[in-house]
């Protein structure tokens, strides 16, 4: 079966996502996918592969010749469905205009089967306000908030400073409204530093909000799986940076950086389960697919909820991989699960493949199998 996997994009996030699209394509088995990478430039062009990579090649983004474009979004659809025949897309997205569900609109009018999350559920979990409210009408533990009215373009510090301070003390953490990968997150406490977060990201985001900083232990928790499937959520990663006081975008791509421990060092059989089954309701509220991570940050009242990404990174330092392979799923067969559930959500599993109920089989006793 022929899988598109798109590479790149507009997004801040556009190496990360490079890096993980050659995880992907490295381990993608050949014997059952034929793999058509496509490179998404960062002017919104598409260029797609015009040929299939073979296995161990190494893929090499608008190498002269080697690709298509640049295309627009739609031609490059019609493209690989009128020439390479690709009946499934892996979005190795990352960031607005990737993982925020404008990609996944645009395969949802083709009928084309996508990797991950839908059109509605990837553009919620990207805006994190949006996931607020979502996870706090489901019951989920959030930590305490800032929501300013005023747009970040016209924010200013002397006026917002005050307000965040009286809402969630300090220091406090502030965030843009759509991003990953620790991009539009700053740590503050004093006004210098909030002008500094405005200056920074005013003219790339639309809004921001502020939460107070939480003392525990970082998290995070994978759950690959359609929602309305019976769920099993991966084995939880404890996240102790090593550099910086908390896990920064260089501590998350930078190797040594981070200790990634599995399972976390503070946390009891009776907390893993609790945290495992929190993702799991996040998962389910957001109404996921394919695929989850939800980040947390475990208190001495219990965890509390940081955000959920609908399309975790697949480099060679990403958590998700970790968590499977410690769960026993080695990365080629967790590629093939996210591949099979994407297909079995559309009703377009291939004859010759396993069942998802298999897959899911499977997951659970891999599951068992990890936990003893």
């Amino acid at each position: 079966m022929d899988v598109a996997v798109l590479a790149g994009g507009r997004s801040p996030e556009h190496e990360v996502s490079l890096a993980s699209a050659a995880q992907v394509l490295q381990h993608l088995d050949r014997l059952r996918w034929r793999v058509w990478p496509v490179y998404l430039d960062r002017d919104g062009g598409f260029w797609p592969a015009r040929a299939p990579l073979p296995a161990g090649a190494t893929w090499r983004p608008r190498e002269p010749g080697a690709s298509c474009g640049p295309l627009r979004p739609g031609a490059a659809i019609d493209w690989l469905l009128d020439h390479a025949r690709v009946e499934v897309v892996f979005p190795v997205l990352h960031g607005p205009l990737g993982e925020d569900g404008t990609v996944q609109g645009m395969l949802e009018l083709y009928d084309l089967p996508c990797v991950g999350s839908g059109c509605a559920a990837s553009a919620v979990a990207m805006d994190k306000l949006r996931t607020r409210q979502a996870l706090a009408a489901a019951g989920v533990p959030l930590a305490q908030a800032y929501e300013p009215r005023t747009p970040l373009r016209c924010a200013e510090a002397r006026e917002e400073f005050p307000r965040l301070v009286a809402a969630v003390g300090l220091p406090a953490f502030v965030k843009v409204d759509a991003s990953g990968s620790t991009v539009g997150v700053q740590r503050v406490a004093t006004e210098q530093e909030l002008a500094s977060f405005f200056a920074a990201f005013r003219t790339g985001f639309r809004r921001w909000f502020g939460e107070r900083q939480l003392d525990g232990e970082e998290i995070t928790v994978a759950v690959p799986g359609n929602t309305g499937d019976e769920l099993l959520a991966l084995p939880p990663i404890g996240i102790y940076p090593q550099c910086d006081p908390f896990f920064t975008h260089e501590a998350k791509y930078t190797k040594g950086a981070a200790e990634e421990v599995i399972p976390p060092r503070g946390l009891s059989p009776a907390q893993i389960e609790l945290v495992m089954a929190l993702a799991i309701r996040c998962h389910e509220a957001l109404v996921c697919d394919g695929m989850s991570r939800t980040d947390m940050i475990v208190t001495d009242d219990g965890p509390v909820v940081l955000e959920t990404n609908t399309i975790p990174g697949m480099t060679g330092t990403s958590l998700l991989p970790q968590a499977a392979a410690a769960a026993g799923i080695p990365f080629p067969a967790l590629l093939d699960r996210l591949l099979l559930a994407a297909l079995d959500r559309r009703g377009a599993l291939p004859a010759a493949g396993p069942p998802a109920s298999h897959a899911r089989q499977d997951a659970r006793e891999d599951r068992a199998a990890a936990t003893g």
